[in-house]
């Protein structure tokens, strides 16, 4: 089963997103997440950039949009969840192919189920994939909120296996990726992220289940060189996971 490779390109203004995009599109990137405001973890970003990033991603698919309206902890007032609605709408027609969320509910910062049911409902209506974000590693009981997407519908996770937060990343979480693999039991599929590097990610393989279970790669700040997108550091993270079979 073939190992996608995910880079998240930051928003910082269109034709640096067209650039970044471009590369990781030459390098061998399956999917890109596009966000806005990496300093604050990834927004929303403008639909103009999202468009310079179809305009780049040609015609594969796999154009991941962050949909977050803010910064911060990931509990969401009735008017910023009518904004997320509007913004995976937004998305679709500029020409994503799927929305990244991630909500949770305070106290306890446990899955808010019913803002999910909005959000995937209104995703998928459009003909969107649905990725749960790194919101999950912010749950108290990280196995509790697997079963919850399983039964909203999302396809994909991205986890570190770490606790959001913490300067920990997926080499560090490995065990917990794996586990997370197996109770998922191929119902969606684990985004490994945190800290993944060319250099790592071989060993980080070694220790998880792929063979059976759908999985792929999401890594942002290790293909950077000189802060744009490198399309040998993208190249090299796409052989090392292709070498690992």
């Amino acid at each position: 089963m073939p190992i996608p490779v995910e880079i998240c390109v930051n928003s910082l203004n269109p034709d640096y997103v067209y650039r970044s995009v471009a590369a990781a599109y030459e390098g061998g990137a399956a999917r890109i997440e596009l966000c806005g405001d990496m300093s604050v973890g990834g927004i929303t970003p403008t639909m103009t950039a999202l468009e310079a990033a179809r305009e780049a991603f040609r015609d594969r698919r796999g154009l991941l949009c962050m949909i977050r309206p803010r910064g911060g902890y990931f509990s969401y007032g009735n008017e910023e969840v009518l904004l997320m609605e509007q913004q995976i709408c937004d998305a679709a027609r500029a020409g994503a192919d799927g929305v990244v969320i991630g909500t949770l509910a305070l106290p306890g910062n446990t899955i808010n189920r019913d803002v999910l049911g909005q959000l995937v409902d209104t995703a998928k209506t459009r003909n969107l994939s649905v990725t749960f974000h790194r919101a999950l590693d912010a749950t108290p009981n990280m196995f509790e909120s697997l079963d919850v997407l399983i039964q909203y519908g999302v396809d994909r996770i991205l986890s570190s296996g770490t606790t959001w937060g913490s300067a920990d990343g997926a080499s560090e979480g490995v065990r917990m990726l794996a586990q997370l693999m197996l109770k998922a039991e191929n119902k969606l599929e684990l985004v490994v992220g945190g800290g993944v590097s060319p250099e790592n990610i071989g060993k980080i393989l070694q220790q998880l289940p792929v063979e059976n279970h759908a999985t792929s790669i999401h890594a942002y700040s290790s293909v950077l060189e000189t802060g744009e997108v490198s399309v040998e550091r993208v190249r090299s993270l796409c052989s090392a996971v292709e070498s690992f079979h």
